[in-house]
């Protein structure tokens, strides 16, 4: 099932494990516990990057927008 927002959550993805690994090698080495802040970097910046992905994909209205129920209206 490819939609056209596949490309922005893969996008957010991609940047999250790249900034979440990076941040990681640099802790890590600082603190001398490579594989762990390694790992732990690229695991948060997977979840954070999907995430932030996944928002962007959303379709939002447009702030022009009427709103659909009008029940309240006489």
């Amino acid at each position: 099932m490819a939609t056209s927002s596949n490309g922005t959550i893969a996008l957010g993805l991609g940047l999250g494990h790249a900034l979440g690994a990076g941040t990681g090698l640099a802790v890590g080495a600082t603190t001398g516990d490579l594989a762990f802040w390694t790992g732990l970097g690229i695991g948060l910046g997977a979840a954070f990057g999907t995430a932030v992905g996944v928002a962007a994909a959303r379709e939002r209205p447009s702030a022009g927008a009427e709103p659909t129920d009008r029940s309240g209206s006489v």
